[in-house]
């Protein structure tokens, strides 16, 4: 068999943004000694290998290679669930799994913004301030040291959160800061033409992620804990949600395939204002809006995978499949989401209407 330390060794390096320099110091020998192992001139003392693998927090197995596929492997069973714990799972089931995965992989920075970012959310839960120091000390690790731009990033926007709801904004800005204005972002650049004969595409990939941006923000300033809440704002509140949905059927046409959910969560938050103002009708038309378009998601999610949208502004932008940059709802159907939201008392003056009624049928049958 064939040692190829000096390769795992210079993968693990890399991996973890650790330099030559900084490995030789940890372990006691010089950079160039690090250099001649990953050229595969020679081997570490064997009594040095435990400190190597101490280092990257690796079995000395891994390190000689016998068990590298396991480790990844396992590492990615870890991630699948945390995934899927950040929809099903409560936010104490979130912080316990994530530690017992750090106490086995310490120096993965994965798993420690995902640590980082559910501390936070307890805080959010429970206002107790001595969670925070963690979490801010586990982004700054990942920030420093995670070569992967996205997990970075989202370190990034998770300090901004810390030290937003801290009303630290000095340092908020200095996290700001360190993100790319949009104007420098990937889809920009690429609608700009890099000469590849695809700037159809590249343009309305840019007009696809702008569109649900700009839609998801509309939501979501309707929500802004800085917009009063009261019965003066929700007709305000109603009308921008409304703007929002205009927005996806004006650039997505009937066809929305995965902006079915969008729509279908505008819909469940206008039914909630509507019901604050007494309006049983609006409700429930709204509620019915809702359920059809939640099944239209949970539809198109189970058959239209690979398919093109429709419109002319979109006819080349596919629905693809979930990756790094593209995430779904994978245990429960949005029709099972829409369904709970109904379980709300506000709910109860019209539980028992033959409309309300025959929505929860529908939603059942497509619930999962």
């Amino acid at each position: 068999m064939t040692i190829k330390i000096g390769a795992i060794i210079k993968k693990l390096r890399t991996e973890n943004n650790v330099t030559q320099d900084a490995l030789a110091t940890a372990i006691g020998v010089t950079p160039q000694a690090i250099s001649r192992w990953e050229a595969e001139g020679g081997y570490p003392d064997i009594e040095l290998l435990p400190a190597i693998a101490d280092f990257f927090s690796v079995s000395t197995d891994e390190l000689l290679g016998y068990k590298m596929s396991e480790r990844e492997k396992r590492l990615a069973e870890i991630k699948t669930e945390m995934s899927r714990l950040a929809e099903i799972g409560t936010i104490e089931e979130r912080i316990n799994f994530a530690r017992i995965a750090l106490s086995k992989y310490p120096s993965d920075c994965e798993i420690k913004e995902n640590l980082a970012v559910c501390l936070y959310h307890m805080y959010i839960d429970t206002k107790n301030e001595a969670l925070l120091p963690e979490a801010e000390s586990l982004a700054l690790y990942v920030i420093e040291n995670c070569k992967d731009e996205d997990i970075r990033y989202d370190a990034i926007n998770t300090l901004i959160s810390i030290y937003s709801a801290t009303k630290d904004t000095a340092k908020a800005l200095e996290m700001v800061n360190l993100l790319t204005p949009m104007k420098y972002c990937r889809e920009f650049a690429k609608s700009s033409g890099i000469g590849d004969g695809n700037n159809e595409i590249y343009k309305q990939d840019e007009i696809d992620k702008l569109t649900d941006c700009l839609g998801t923000s509309i939501s979501s300033l309707t929500l802004d804990d800085e917009l009063p809440n009261d019965s003066s704002t929700w007709d305000k509140k109603i009308k921008m949600l409304e703007i929002s949905n205009e927005l996806y059927f004006m650039i997505y046409g009937d066809n929305l395939m995965f902006y079915h959910c969008r729509v279908a969560f505008n819909y469940w938050i206008i039914s909630t204002y509507q019901m604050s103002q007494g309006k049983i009708e609006e409700t429930l038309s709204s509620l019915e809006k809702m359920c059809k378009h939640a099944v239209a998601y949970d539809l198109s999610y189970k058959n239209d995978h690979g398919k093109r949208y429709t419109s002319i502004l979109v006819d080349k932008i596919v629905y693809s499949e979930p990756s790094k940059d593209f995430h779904e709802l994978k245990e429960h159907s949005q029709c099972w989401y829409m369904l709970d939201h109904l379980q709300n008392k506000r709910y109860d003056p019209i539980r028992n209407d033959k409309r309300f009624v025959e929505i929860e049928i529908k939603l059942k049958e497509y619930a999962r």
